[in-house]
């Protein structure tokens, strides 16, 4: 600042709106990828409690289990039984931005 004069001169205010600028620039982009982050994780765990569910009721009551699309919180999950090596298994997949995951746990008699 120049002698008595109050507030910031052009320079001062050039210099603050261009750090500002460049820590928009930083801040937006890793905000971006923690909520994609966030939302995968957020599925992912959809997925889980669709997993557990179904093997519950697999063991509980095989009449009422039944293989196919299921929508748990407006997302679509499929739901299948696979025989692996004689070994069987409930299988849980989704597709997420053109991306297939699958989750499964075994199931022994």
């Amino acid at each position: 600042m120049i002698g008595n004069e109050k507030g910031f001169t052009f320079i001062e205010a050039i210099i603050a709106l261009n750090l500002l600028i460049i820590f928009c620039f930083m801040i937006v982009p890793s905000m971006s990828l923690f909520l994609q982050k966030k939302d995968r994780l957020t599925v992912s765990n959809m997925a889980d409690d669709l997993l557990t569910d179904m093997v519950h009721l697999y063991f509980i009551n095989r009449e009422d289990f039944k293989e196919g699309n299921y929508t748990k919180n407006g997302r679509e999950f499929f739901v299948e039984i696979n025989n692996r090596n004689h070994v069987n298994s409930i299988c849980i997949i989704w597709t997420e931005r053109k991306k297939e995951s699958e989750i499964c746990e075994e199931v022994n008699e």
